[in-house]
């Protein structure tokens, strides 16, 4: 079973797309996570059947 990530940097734009995976019977989750050495995040949208 392969997880799927799509960056979403929008909160909004994350939320639609849960709603459509979920739609459509993906399991889903939103998450951060840091990457490079700065401290900002970077959000996503987890996705998988």
């Amino acid at each position: 079973m392969e997880h799927i990530k799509i960056d979403v940097a929008n909160a909004a734009d994350r939320d639609s797309l849960v709603c459509i995976l979920a739609r459509n019977g993906y399991t889903v989750r939103i998450g951060r996570e840091k990457r490079g050495k700065n401290n900002v995040y970077t959000y996503f949208v987890e996705y998988w059947r």
